[in-house]
């Protein structure tokens, strides 16, 4: 590993925590915490730091549906789209999700697909703010 792929990684991680200390800093600790939740969040700062922002994405709403299933409502059957209900950023984060889990037909509106001539590369880092936005939805919401 050189030295520029060090400094980015710990760039990202001083992001990540920060995303964590300003909403711990805004409202504090939940009295309650999902085991589950917790041990997936650590595989999401390793995601984020290495640059895999599609595995930072989908584990981020994983990790809400944990909180949801295990604290809030103690409901493991019931789909996600009826946990998360009306909330804007929870229902973006899982058709985000969604769509990276379960290809679309080509022509379909898309999340992901957002860069002109669907270059793989390029649609990946440009996936970095939908990471940042799924990491601030996921501390918002444990």
């Amino acid at each position: 590993m050189n030295s520029n792929t060090k400094d980015i990684q710990q760039e990202r991680s001083l992001w990540f925590d920060s995303a964590f200390d300003a909403v711990k800093n805004y409202r504090g600790f939940p009295s309650l915490l999902s085991s589950h939740a917790l041990l997936i969040e650590i595989d999401i700062r390793l995601a984020f730091c290495a640059g895999a922002w599609i595995s930072t994405i989908v584990l981020a709403c994983a990790a809400v549906e944990a909180k949801f299933r295990q604290i809030d409502s103690d409901d493991f059957k019931t789909k996600s789209e009826t946990l998360f209900g009306e909330n804007a950023d929870l229902r973006w984060l899982r058709e985000i999700r969604n769509e990276l889990m379960h290809s679309k037909a080509p022509g379909s509106p898309s999340l992901v697909w957002m860069v002109e001539g669907h270059d793989l590369g390029k649609t990946q880092s440009a996936l970095e703010d939908d990471a940042k936005r799924a990491i601030e939805i996921m501390f918002q919401t444990l």
